[in-house]
């Protein structure tokens, strides 16, 4: 019986009959590594063709994206306009005797700039009423500042009498070259601040008991409504220095008052006067840029930054031998700009004669939104 049935298996019996599981799970597994070898391959020519497209299109599996997502790379989103409430007229005063800064031209690269909004009305529409302060930077005037300065040989045609112990002190305001009348001016030496208006040959003329102390002659356009056209006249200007001794009169240097001169005016260019700013995107990868013209006698500038509400000097730049700067947000105080509404200007720094002066451009003011 067994050699039957060995002989019966030698003689063969169908296929289907014989168990053979190794052959079967050899073929299973073959089958599964094509399967995964094909993915794989598919994947990464997938993947080569994307990355030979241009890099910056979306993924075509990424999602669409949201109407509440910003990504910032770069300031030029239109900003809510400020409220077209009228800008109640600021109160006057000002600090004499006005410490120089120190000339030290910007450095540095700047990158990036933020886009300003208008507010409504267009460029130049409402501009804060000229300013009668003029706070001042600390620092020291260096002595290398050279400009071309007026002639001192003005002789005053103002004369007064001069009682014991009084010196006079007279010059002459001029607009645009040209001496002008009924122009006030102050002046203050060691004692309190006293006005006088300019004759028809545009002198002025005060009396001082303290020849060698420190003095200042302001002019403030406010003051003077008469003189036009009011843009081309600066918001505040004036000159300071010792009165020199040894003289019963002392007369000093033309005082010019134009910022329209030798066929150039010095104004300022951006932000234009309503420009309004999100406070919060100020950075050093944005900043405001501030420029103006040159002013035509020469000299260095420094930009002011006013708070509108308190009149106070929040922002001051250093001395700058060129006509921008690129402004990243801090304040003299080392915070942040806030939310609020500000006016700027720019002052250039000159000699004039033995003294120093200071000529102030036009106001325009700026808003700064959350």
């Amino acid at each position: 019986m067994h050699c039957e049935l060995k002989n019966s298996l030698a003689r063969g019996v169908p296929d289907k009959f014989h168990y053979k599981p190794s052959m079967n799970l050899k073929i299973t597994t073959q089958q599964l590594l094509l399967i995964i070898l094909a993915t794989v391959l598919l994947f990464v020519a997938a993947f080569s063709f994307y990355l030979l497209q241009d890099p910056t299109a979306p993924l075509p599996f990424s999602a669409p994206p949201s109407s509440t997502i910003v990504i910032l790379t770069d300031i030029n989103t239109s900003i809510p306009a400020p409220s077209s409430t009228p800008i109640p007229t600021r109160q006057t005063s000002y600090t004499p005797f006005a410490t120089l800064l120190t000339l030290t031209p910007q450095t540095g690269t700047q990158s990036g700039s933020l886009t300003e909004t208008v507010a409504p009305g267009g460029p130049n529409s409402t501009k804060i009423p000229n300013d009668t302060s003029h706070p001042s930077p600390s620092g020291t005037l260096l002595s290398t500042l050279t400009s071309t300065s007026p002639s001192i040989t003005a002789s005053p045609t103002i004369t007064g009498t001069l009682a014991l112990g009084e010196h006079g002190v007279t010059g002459r305001i001029l607009q645009n070259g040209t001496p002008v009348a009924n122009v006030l001016v102050e002046f203050e030496d060691d004692t309190p601040a006293r006005q006088s208006s300019t004759d028809s040959s545009g002198h002025y003329w005060f009396t001082t008991l303290a020849p060698g102390t420190s003095f200042s002659v302001t002019f403030n356009q406010t003051d003077n409504p008469n003189l036009t056209p009011s843009d081309q006249i600066s918001s505040l200007a004036w000159f300071e220095g010792s009165l020199p001794t040894g003289v019963e009169v002392i007369d000093f240097p033309d005082f010019e008052i134009s910022t329209y001169l030798n066929g150039m005016i010095y104004e300022l260019q951006t932000p234009i006067s309503g420009a309004a700013y999100p406070a919060s995107a100020i950075t050093s990868s944005y900043r405001i840029p501030f420029s103006w013209t040159l002013y035509s006698l020469g000299g260095s500038y420094h930009v002011e930054l006013i708070d509108y509400d308190t009149n106070q000097l929040v922002w001051s730049s250093n001395q700058l031998a060129s006509t921008n700067y690129m402004w990243d947000g801090t304040l003299n105080d080392g915070t942040h700009i806030t939310e609020g509404t500000y006016y700027w200007r720019v002052a250039v720094t000159r000699s004039l004669g033995n003294y120093v002066v200071k000529i102030f451009s036009q106001e325009w003011y700026l808003i700064f939104n959350q």
